[in-house]
């Protein structure tokens, strides 16, 4: 190898190696500035990439090393990763069916939306970003029929929140304070008793003091749910599991439903670009239940998929 490619090969390796080691160290790093989220958001794809290059450049060069270096990265990398790959308990009696689905601006395609309720079955949904002509839309669909009761929150742009239930409500709470509707219920489930339910949407992080404060709020919120009731707390989180700040949230009991099913990776957004969807910000969240067959759907007219799942 000639000295000049010697020396490119050793500083790409070494600029790749670095660039590893923080993307991982960013997924521990509770902040809400906006560049440093966006990375964290990617922050598997940045560390796989990144070893990969360092390895081939730095062992090209025989900097061992450095090369001990980019495999202990690997090694953490993998380590963090490989919680959400395993799956853990499995359900425990009838299960319930939850699918939450942002619907961007209400231009979601209640169609399809109906379809996935009717075809699956599904008990409850959860919906964000719903406007007043897509409540509307969803009021004349097979959606009222399959889930007669609703506590609906529409509103312009991205504020409105919907939940949809086969069985019926009580306690509906609309909580203050925040930019979009954030709801919650009791859902009476036969054969289980009352769980329950939150539809959940804060503010992206490029809002970024607000997005972190949010978060807080939801984390209390959860919380505050009778500790001898089951919950299912799903919508966009527009958060990732990669994500200090929302991880912990993740305490207390709560879980993710596809780290719990150990489906690992589940990007839902964006949808509407020439690339695939890239980072896993919708969610269902459970307390006092497990999940499995956890999936993402498409929706026409939608930047996200639809996450189902099914808990109990």
């Amino acid at each position: 190898m000639g000295e000049i490619l010697r020396w490119t090969a050793n500083i790409i390796g070494t600029v790749a190696l670095i660039v590893a080691a923080v993307a991982l160290a960013l997924y521990f790093w509770p902040t809400s500035q906006v560049p440093i989220v966006a990375i964290a958001s990617v922050s598997p794809v940045i560390v796989g990439v990144s070893v990969v290059l360092a390895l081939a450049c730095l062992g090209a060069t025989r900097a061992w090393w450095r090369v001990g270096l980019a495999v202990a990265v690997a090694v953490a990398a993998i380590g963090v990763q490989a919680q959400y790959f395993a799956a853990a308990d499995a359900l425990s009696g009838e299960p319930i069916t939850v699918l939450t689905s942002n619907v961007m601006f209400g231009e979601g395609d209640v169609d399809q939306l109906a379809r996935l309720v009717r075809d699956n079955r599904v008990d409850v949904l959860a919906v964000q970003e719903l406007t007043s002509d897509e409540a509307d839309r969803i009021a004349a669909s097979s959606i009222a029929d399959d889930l007669p009761h609703g506590f609906v929150r529409a509103g312009s742009g991205a504020e409105g929140t919907a939940l949809y239930s086969r069985y019926p409500l009580s306690d509906e709470v609309e909580y203050q304070r925040f930019v979009f509707n954030q709801l919650s219920a009791v859902v009476a489930v036969p054969g289980r008793g009352d769980v329950q339910v939150f539809a959940l949407h804060p503010v992206p992080p490029t809002i970024a003091p607000q997005w972190g404060s949010e978060l807080g709020r939801i984390d209390e919120i959860v919380h505050d749910a009778p500790e001898n009731r089951p919950v299912i707390a799903m919508g966009d989180f527009n958060s990732t599991l990669d994500h200090a700040r929302f991880r912990q949230v993740l305490t207390g009991g709560y879980r993710d439903a596809g780290e719990i099913a150990g489906v690992g990776w589940l990007p839902t957004y964006p949808t509407d670009k020439w690339f695939p969807a890239m980072v896993g910000i919708d969610h269902v969240l459970v307390r006092g239940l497990s999940a499995a067959d956890v999936t993402s759907h498409d929706v026409p007219g939608t930047d996200h998929k639809a996450v189902l799942a099914h808990v109990g």
